[in-house]
């Protein structure tokens, strides 16, 4: 019974996605939604109370899918409970050994434009500007999905810096915000606005390592060395 309400749950949150991709938030309703999923507003309305709820639900899975690779670091139990130890460990998989500090960050660099710019999550951030005037979605988004990425790249920041890979002198969270602007600065509006569907592997390979370069220039102890 309980598998059986899980994936209705699922299927109205797989509906609603394509009908805010579709329609917006604005002019999505329960009864277009009832009408994707092919059942009654009765039955959304036994899942979730109102449009909002299954809205900020969207926005929620969205931002932690477990689908997409870099999810699977921001839904880490310790990273949701605020663990700043644990959530160190989450970076741990991007960690080989004998790795130095610019290839961590690359292979990184290379999940996070996958994930943030994958056709679902683009679709929800579309229809969450259309919705910015409405600041309680806009907070419930930054909380479940850039700002759990910044904290994640805050705390394994601290940890290079503690190794000496990185300058002892930072400020761990503006790096992580620094280099979270890096990575995205050359595709954002291009993908939002749709000049470009999504980056081919080749050029976000580049694109990274771009952004990695110029962050290790700033932050990096060999500041002089070359890639």
């Amino acid at each position: 019974m309980k598998k059986r309400t899980e994936e209705k749950r699922e299927a109205i949150l797989d509906a609603a996605t394509a009908v805010f991709r579709d329609m917006g938030f604005h002019n999505a309703s329960m009864n277009a939604i009832a009408a994707r999923l092919g059942g009654s507003k009765m039955t959304l309305y036994s899942y979730f109370p109102s449009k909002e709820a299954i809205f900020l639900e969207v926005v929620r899975r969205v931002s932690l899918d477990k689908n997409e690779t870099i999810s699977s670091f921001l839904e880490e139990p310790a990273i949701m409970d605020d663990s700043r130890q644990k959530a160190s460990e989450a970076f741990l998989e991007l960690e080989r050994p004998d790795d130095d500090i610019g290839s961590i960050l690359k292979r990184f660099g290379e999940k996070f434009i996958a994930f943030i710019y994958s056709p679902k999550v683009l679709a929800v951030r579309r229809a969450l500007l259309a919705e910015s005037y409405r600041p309680e979605i806009g907070h419930y988004f930054y909380e479940h999905g850039p700002g759990k990425t910044i904290e994640l790249i805050t705390v394994f920041l601290e940890k290079a810096m503690k190794k000496g890979q990185l300058r002892p002198d930072m400020d761990a969270y503006a790096a992580a915000t620094h280099l979270r602007s890096l990575l995205n600065a050359r595709w954002y509006e291009r993908c939002l606005f749709e000049l470009v569907k999504a980056p081919s592997d080749e050029e976000m390979q580049k694109s990274v390592a771009d952004a990695v370069r110029v962050f290790l220039a700033a932050y990096g102890v060999n500041t002089g060395k070359k890639d």
